[in-house]
């Protein structure tokens, strides 16, 4: 099999005067902006632990505890998701030009609590976009590795079957391309000591076991799951061979709330505009998609059963159907 780069497949057809304005008012980074909007999405997971512990040790209804329980943990999942969408851009020194400062900002802030690396990231990430497509792409070798090539699956159930077979070799694989080490678990690990003692110390031992055990919960237990579906429905590299075709936006409303929270929604702008930082992602696209016809022509995706289970074929358009009648699925 012929192994080569896919092309970009996009011209844009901005104006000089637009692409001028363009990378002056979505291009450019922001120590403050990048800083306080990580700073927020990782303190509001202990925020959230932290009003979980107390209104659950309070005198009221099991049933409620249970619940409120499941959405803190569905919550502070999903902030731990935005926290490695963080990482993804940090990968692109979305903090600071300068290097060194940008991945300390980016390890500190959001990497080291999730058990990477910014530096290490972006050495597999760089050849994501560097050789999209070819056998050298580690997205599209880890779905070969797995055991999701091309396959057909008609309904959510089967999808979700079909991650819970993959899930093993995917957290893996994943752990195996971000380069966690010995290191990085240690450096993890102290991370992590130094809140939960802080939390110890100040509040209540109780409070920081909670804590923990509700961390391993989500990091281990439910981010994967998400962070696989989310992942999956970035590509389809059956669909064409430009990295217009095989790329899409997902922008239905639990993308943004769930599965894509930082930026990540936007993919498809992503690998056409790299340099636009995860916070001027939103904006951008409502700028080109009004002044760019060659960007119009990308990938959009408005619905959440459309973005995970009913990606299309290679033969097929977004929301065809096959003969039985059921729309058609391929990794």
């Amino acid at each position: 099999m012929e192994n080569r780069n896919y092309e970009q497949g996009y011209r844009s057809a901005l104006t000089k005067l637009e692409k001028r304005r363009f990378r002056t008012e979505f291009c450019q980074k922001s120590a403050w902006k990048g800083i306080s909007l990580t700073f927020f999405t990782a303190a509001s997971i202990y925020f959230a632990l932290w009003a979980c512990f107390y209104v659950i040790n309070g005198e009221i209804n099991w049933i409620v505890s249970v619940i409120l329980m499941m959405v803190t943990l569905i919550f502070i999942t999903r902030q731990m998701r935005a926290l490695e969408n963080i990482v993804h851009f940090g990968s692109h020194n979305n903090f600071f030009s300068r290097q060194s400062r940008n991945d300390l900002m980016t390890n500190a802030l959001a990497a080291w609590p999730m058990l990477q690396d910014v530096r290490q990231y972006r050495k597999f990430h760089a050849t994501h976009h560097g050789d999209y497509g070819s056998h050298d792409d580690p997205c599209k070798e880890r779905l070969q590795r797995i055991g999701a090539g091309p396959i057909e699956i008609n309904n959510n159930w089967q999808l979700i079957y079909a991650i819970l077979l993959w899930m093993p070799a995917y957290v893996r694989e994943f752990y195996n391309e971000v380069k966690s080490s010995n290191q990085q678990a240690a450096i993890f690990l102290i991370w992590h000591s130094v809140v939960i003692f802080s939390m110890g110390f100040v509040i209540s031992w109780s409070l920081a076991a909670f804590c923990v055990g509700a961390w391993i919960v989500a990091m281990f237990g439910i981010l994967p799951f998400l962070r696989s579906i989310a992942e999956f429905s970035e590509h389809d590299y059956e669909l064409g061979n430009t990295v217009r075709e095989t790329t899409f936006n997902n922008l239905g409303l639990l993308d943004h709330l769930l599965l894509h929270p930082a930026g990540d929604a936007w993919h498809a702008l992503h690998h056409l505009h790299p340099t636009v930082p995860w916070w001027n992602q939103g904006a951008a696209h409502r700028f080109l998609m009004e002044r760019d016809e060659a960007y119009r022509q990308a990938h959009h995706r408005d619905s959440l059963l459309q973005d995970i289970a009913f990606l299309p074929s290679s033969n097929d358009e977004i929301g065809t159907e096959d003969q039985s009648g059921e729309p058609k699925f391929a990794v």
